[in-house]
């Protein structure tokens, strides 16, 4: 009676091995992800709203002091952030019929389609805070940009991503002072769409060609460094829009169609909380074992770190296009 009871609820049972080979897999896969500020929220009766505190600059210099006066004061600006977790997931129908009779591993076809399934959908949603930065960077030429604060390109880009373009996005974060990440010894790092890389490729293997083999690349996707910059090729999320709660994920064109997007970047980046980690669940079987499943499902949330008026506390800028 209890399993009865149990299925009627619409119960799920949970793989620790498929799961371990599900998210082990997926890490090494993840482009965006793996720049992110971790804010756990596990826990019951946490909520489903995660909060963290955010310490502005002061708001005077210190300076010089007076043997008889007392210290200089100042304030500083003290913001909260706020995210929200959603449950994100996807399954695949496994009917025992085309089990017993299928001569192949359903159980490694689906799980990869999930894993890929997983990957687009996360990296994608974390694309989309990425995306919220105010600091925008568009080549008006092979030696000449212009760059907006307000969240909005307002020129076409007509350049390709080059060493000249590169400089000037590493100068625009250094100028505000952006620091580096700290995992790549203060490095930059950049994301870009393959078709941003593929100009920057030929310049990084020429940069590269004298020297010693063996470079060590601790990124997913690492391709090269450049000038403290450490480039990492992105297939999707820099090339399609994704809509997770439409499904569906629209290819980006620019009209020039030198380059698509990427993202240069210091620390912190976006903020992620996590409830239930993305992990493996299998459908409890019901019309007396015919109908089965397996789906991926994780309770997660994210959210950019600093989108402050005029990019003033900015971390990330945005090689980016009005068209």
């Amino acid at each position: 009676m209890s399993a009865i009871t149990w299925a009627n609820q619409g119960s799920y049972l949970t793989s620790g091995y498929l799961n371990k080979k599900f998210q082990v897999a997926a890490q090494p896969l993840l482009r965006f992800r793996q720049f992110l500020q971790f804010k756990e929220a596990f826990g019951k009766s946490k909520g489903e709203t995660v909060n963290w505190l955010k310490v502005g600059n002061a708001g005077t210099y210190g300076g010089k002091l007076t043997e008889t006066n007392t210290m200089h004061e100042t304030d500083y600006s003290m913001t909260w952030g706020t995210l929200t977790v959603y449950e994100y997931g996807n399954s695949i129908p496994m009917p025992l019929k085309v089990e017993a009779l299928s001569e192949f591993d359903l159980e490694r076809i689906i799980r990869d389609t999930l894993l890929n399934d997983a990957i687009k959908c996360i990296d994608g949603e974390i694309e989309r805070e990425f995306n919220k930065c105010l600091l925008r960077y568009v080549g008006t030429s092979t030696s000449a940009q212009t760059v907006t604060t307000d969240g909005t390109a307002t020129v076409t880009n007509t350049s390709v991503l080059n060493t000249y373009h590169t400089r000037k996005l590493i100068t625009e974060l250094k100028k505000r002072n952006v620091p580096g990440w700290g995992g790549l010894g203060g490095d930059y790092a950049m994301i870009c769409s393959i078709e941003a890389m593929e100009n920057m490729k030929a310049a990084l293997e020429t940069i590269h060609s004298y020297t010693e083999s063996g470079q060590k690349r601790n990124l997913s996707g690492e391709v090269g460094r450049y000038m403290g910059c450490r480039f990492v090729e992105d297939s999707f999320a820099t090339r399609y829009t994704y809509d997770s709660t439409a499904r569906t994920a629209t290819a980006k064109t620019w009209t020039k169609g030198h380059s698509l997007e990427g993202y240069m970047f210091g620390s912190p980046t976006v903020r992620e909380a996590i409830v239930i980690p993305e992990e493996i669940r299998v459908k409890e079987p019901s019309d007396y074992g015919r109908s089965n499943g397996i789906a991926w499902y994780g309770l997660m949330g994210w959210k950019i770190e600093w989108d402050t008026a005029g990019a003033a506390d900015t971390r990330i800028i945005k090689w980016d296009s009005a068209a």
